[in-house]
């Protein structure tokens, strides 16, 4: 219950994980918003930097003495299943893995208070832990923790995988398998659905392979985004004329320039009937119709 946390951390901090990444990053890349060269930095930067800190939190939790007992007992079972596999099974163990990792990342765009960004990420990231499947920044933790705790006596065991097989093993398969899965299926999907990969090669794209400059005005969206985006207009437009005054009362009297001081306004027509109350989560929904560009800025 309490794994999901880590990543509302991350997120509401502005820090970049490798899993995040290989879906926003693309998926800007996509829609024309980054250079291709930036896109495989900021990956490259997010994989090596999650293993770096992956493993000095392992040593500080070593070096803190909760490294022992039942902790490294666990530690160096889950070594030992997590190295017992093939290179194809992690992998796809990854796909499943960070398909619902970056669904956790679009789904948070959708709120703007944590409680309710907290719940998207809940339930994607606790299905992933509860299938089993494999995540890298967290094996760059728990691995080497393993691999700490096999180096004491007390723990010591024989054939207990070394960094060879932890990286040839689990981590490059676990990194790839994610990696696929947040570009190919994430962000060439949602783009697919949402944005101008429908159009191939995308305009932003086919601009810059021409030599280009293509404005953001010029690139075609996709005739599902601009009926939702006139439906979305409607509904504001509905909402703000509920809250003018009904034609004829003495509030809109009252805001006529003919209108006499201290008069008396006529009695105010019936008003037609008033439209039903739209329910709190719809009116949130329209607030966030720019959800997906932020997590492509995320």
């Amino acid at each position: 219950a309490l794994f999901p946390v880590n990543l509302l951390f991350i997120l509401l901090s502005g820090c970049i994980l490798y899993t995040g990444a290989t879906f926003t990053c693309p998926s800007a890349l996509i829609e024309g918003k980054a250079k291709l060269c930036n896109v495989i930095l900021v990956i490259a930067v997010a994989w090596a930097g999650n293993i770096v800190g992956g493993f000095g939190f392992a040593v500080l939790t070593d070096a803190c003495g909760l490294n022992e007992g039942g902790v490294a007992r666990l530690a160096i079972k889950v070594l030992k299943k997590k190295t017992g596999q093939n290179f194809g099974v992690i992998f796809l163990r990854g796909i499943g893995c960070n398909w619902l990792v970056c669904m956790a990342v679009f789904l948070q765009t959708l709120s703007n208070d944590m409680s309710g960004k907290y719940v998207g990420i809940f339930f994607p990231i606790s299905c992933f832990v509860a299938c089993g499947f494999e995540h890298y920044p967290a094996n760059a933790y728990a691995l080497p923790l393993a691999w700490l705790a096999g180096l004491k006596d007390e723990y010591k065991e024989d054939g207990l995988a070394g960094w060879d097989k932890i990286l040839g093993l689990n981590l490059i398969p676990c990194s790839l398998g994610n990696l696929f899965a947040g570009v190919i299926i994430m962000s060439c999907g949602f783009s697919y659905f949402y944005g101008t990969l429908r159009t191939c090669p995308p305009p932003a794209i086919a601009a810059k392979m021409r030599g280009e400059q293509q404005e953001q005005s010029e690139i075609p969206r996709l005739a599902a985004v601009e009926e939702y985006m006139k439906q979305i207009l409607a509904q504001q437009e509905m909402m703000r004329s509920q809250q003018r005054p009904a034609p004829g009362s003495p509030e809109d009297l009252a805001q006529r320039p003919d209108f006499p001081e201290g008069g008396n306004p006529a009695p105010a027509p019936a008003a037609p009937a008033a439209a039903a109350a739209q329910p709190p989560y719809f009116q949130a929904a329209l607030q966030n119709n720019g959800g997906f560009a932020r997590t492509v800025s995320c």
